[in-house]
């Protein structure tokens, strides 16, 4: 198969990644519409397949040494299109629209290791970094579309959002004819101590990507969680606005994802540092301006670092790890960061109510935190020398 037709394979999964995000702009109107139902459990909608990814993304990493890569990414897109379409017929309380977010994180953890796996096992170090590149870009991208596509079926009613996932058949019918087979990548091994080592690599510098990440992602997702409030709340604007803010927010992405290589080129190590600091101005400004204006800035910083973290994080890990351990090693990566994701709404709402009250307040204590995990970020990596 061409490096061409597999590029087209691997970007149209990446695609999908996101797709739920296409949820984000309802979520005010879900909360409307089930008056009891405490607000972290609304948010869960968007976070719990975080919470689902740290089962099935182990897994992943561990089967795709004994299955084709390209038989996993089927499976998975075969949750995001069940859990996707599931809360549009089953929708007569929250628990069923949760059941549907669990199903696309099964579906999520599986697909997100498989995306570096292909790109590590087809293509060179000096294409992985692109290529990472057009992985946030491609998921960004998908992720806007999926917006812009539920946004104009929320006009019926928050429910038709959740037609928008009918979208993912088409992505299976690119994987069928585009993706390569994936073949399993059995740990390679020259001697008797390689062949005991274990598939999971671990020193002092990966595990501060490890806890970098992990405290990111428990944060960061505070923006995609109560854009909707702010803009209700704080600017007094319906759905329509809200979902303008969450597509800026990709298209933040886009240019993020874009940009990685030749960021990447500029601050090797300390490209985690450079995009932290950004992260964290873009909760900064709508804490501290209450105007449309400043929502759509910060919305459109989170999305660029956002993009640029995804992409940072497994390229790092794909330079400082061996090509046997990198799969299982990325996998339990992905589970962990988005570990934290999943507890995201509990975390910063607890966090930010001991602050003050106002979602409004939840922006500025991100912000904080964020930028303290960027200088921790630019500490790690002056001592990098020294592991």
């Amino acid at each position: 198969m061409s490096k061409t037709k597999a590029k087209i394979g691997i970007l149209s999964i990446c695609a999908v990644a996101l797709s739920y995000m296409a949820l984000s702009p309802v979520l005010a109107d879900i909360g409307r519409e089930f008056t009891g139902v405490n607000e972290t459990m609304v948010q869960m909608i968007i976070t719990l397949p975080n919470l689902l990814f740290i089962v099935s993304s182990p897994i992943s990493g561990y089967i795709m040494g004994y299955v084709n890569k390209k038989t996993i990414a089927l499976a998975s897109l075969c949750c995001y299109l069940v859990g996707g379409l599931f809360p549009f017929f089953f929708n007569s309380n929250i628990w069923q629209l949760l059941v549907g977010s669990a199903i696309i994180g099964l579906g999520s953890g599986f697909m997100m290791p498989l995306i570096n796996g292909f790109i590590v096992q087809y293509f060179e170090k000096e294409e992985q970094a692109s290529l990472m590149g057009l992985n946030a870009t491609c998921t960004a991208l998908g992720a806007l579309f999926f917006i812009f596509i539920g946004g104009q079926l929320a006009r019926f009613g928050w429910r038709y959002s959740y037609l928008v996932f009918t979208l993912v058949i088409v992505i299976i019918g690119l994987v069928i004819f585009c993706l390569p087979k994936g073949e399993p990548q059995k740990h390679s091994a020259t001697d008797s101590e390689e062949k005991s080592s274990s598939q999971f690599e671990m020193n002092p510098y990966i595990l501060g990507l490890f806890i970098i990440g992990i405290i990111y992602f428990a944060i960061q997702n505070a923006f995609n969680t109560n854009s909707s409030a702010y803009v209700a709340d704080v600017l007094g604007k319906g759905a329509s606005i809200a979902s303008l803010v969450t597509m800026v927010n990709t298209l933040g992405g886009i240019v993020g994802g874009a940009m990685f290589k030749g960021i990447v080129m500029k601050t090797r190590n300390h490209i985690e540092t450079f995009t932290l600091a950004i992260v964290g101005i873009g909760f900064i400004i709508p804490f501290l301006i209450h105007h449309f204006v400043a929502i759509i800035i910060g919305s459109l910083f989170v999305g660029y670092g956002f993009a640029l973290f995804n992409a940072a994080g497994t390229y790092l890990l794909a330079q400082n790890t061996r090509p046997e351990t990198n799969a299982f090693t990325v996998s339990v990566y992905l589970a962990l960061i988005n570990l934290g994701g999943a507890f995201s709404p509990i975390l910063v709402n607890f966090c930010a109510g001991i602050i003050g009250d106002g979602v409004a307040v939840k922006f500025i204590f991100a912000g904080i935190v964020i930028e303290a995990v960027a200088v921790y970020s630019l500490f790690l990596n002056l001592r990098k020398r020294g592991f």
